[in-house]
């Protein structure tokens, strides 16, 4: 299958029966701790999920999931620790949305099935997510030839604005990038309601008449003008 596991633990031994205990089922990789682990989501992610021991020196297992879910919101989170008692297993399910919370010695069986069950909770998340960003997507791309048809200044003005965007986003290593550019692209979608002429005479800094300027005033992307 496809998707990758990341196993958390600080004692090597473990990661290492565990990447033998499941690789041959499941595409698992480890990190040795939770410095590490975070650096691997980055470099490697996205993983489907995330498997992590509970008393780790430096950053403990409740923090690092917490961590995961800011970093990795799509990664599904499992606890599984020799370590637990019962409320510090509500404190895991409720703090950090974990998928599940298992403890050692946890059967082969028992492990192999949670990770399914975690695989498929991940591609439900992923695959209601991409149905969003396709009909959005779709909804947004009508709407914005529309406005190429309409004003094609005002068009050009948020192809800009969607490049600056995206290239920002991805800079900043946005999670929902998709959403800041959809918004991008929406920016100028007041000026459908517009007069090319009016449009013009913003764009160019001249002055405008008082009904013009109430105009632009009820655009929702702005109540000043744009600058030149």
């Amino acid at each position: 299958m496809d998707e990758k596991i990341l196993c958390v633990d600080d004692e090597l031994n473990i990661l290492l029966a565990l990447q033998r205990q499941l690789r041959k089922q499941f595409h698992v990789e480890g990190a040795l701790g939770a410095e590490k682990a975070l650096a691997t989501i980055e470099r490697e992610g996205p993983f489907a999920v995330i498997v992590s021991d509970l008393q780790m020196p430096g950053m403990n297992g409740l923090e690092f999931l917490a961590k995961v879910k800011e970093v990795s919101p799509d990664s599904v989170r499992v606890m599984l620790t020799g370590q637990a008692d019962l409320s510090t297993a509500i404190a895991a399910v409720n703090q950090n949305s974990i998928f599940r919370f298992l403890t050692k010695p946890c059967s082969p069986e028992q492990l192999a099935g949670t990770l399914q069950a975690a695989i498929e909770q991940y591609r439900l998340v992923t695959a209601e997510r991409h149905v969003l960003e396709n009909t959005l997507r779709g909804s947004v791309k009508v709407l914005t030839e529309v406005l190429s048809l309409v004003h094609p200044a005002a068009f050009s003005r948020a192809s800009r604005i969607h490049r600056y965007v995206r290239h920002m986003a991805a800079e900043l290593k946005l999670s929902n990038a998709w959403q800041f550019e959809v918004a991008a692209m929406l920016s100028q979608i007041g000026c459908i309601t517009m007069e090319p002429g009016t449009l013009d005479r913003i764009y160019t800094g001249e002055e405008l008449s008082d009904e013009e300027n109430k105009m632009f005033a009820a655009h929702p992307a702005g109540r000043q003008r744009p600058a030149r």
